[in-house]
């Protein structure tokens, strides 16, 4: 298995995890901030070295987003965790295809990064 594959298959994987701790959740807990910002960090800087030059656009804001949410203490509303999960389902679309960049979903990616750009100043 090639570098790529091994990356889409354990990305795939994170955010398979992720989403589920995401829906289930009423309240972020610590653990799945810790987890959010995990995945993300690990897709800012490792998607780039196997060419998804996408994914670090999407997933930078989100870390950022998460890391002053879990340093400052507050707490995470339902329209964050919603966001996260689109966000999620986003990029799980452009993993398994490049026909996923598709005007509609550029559109749906930018409004997401402006709302988490927004939570960041």
């Amino acid at each position: 298995m090639d570098v790529k594959n091994i990356f889409i298959k354990e990305t795939s994987d994170n955010l398979a995890v992720l989403e589920q701790e995401l829906v289930a959740l009423v309240q972020p807990s610590k653990r799945a901030l810790e987890i959010v910002i995990r995945t993300m960090h690990n897709i800012k800087g490792t998607a780039p070295m196997v060419g998804y030059n996408t994914l670090p656009i999407i997933a930078q804001p989100i870390e950022k987003a998460y890391n002053k949410a879990l340093s400052s203490g507050e707490d995470i509303d339902h329209t964050m965790v919603d966001k996260t999960i689109h966000a999620v389902s986003i990029l799980k679309d452009l993993l398994i295809s490049e026909e996923a960049h598709t005007p509609q979903t550029k559109e749906e990616q930018k409004v997401l990064v402006d709302y988490f750009n927004s939570i960041n100043g």
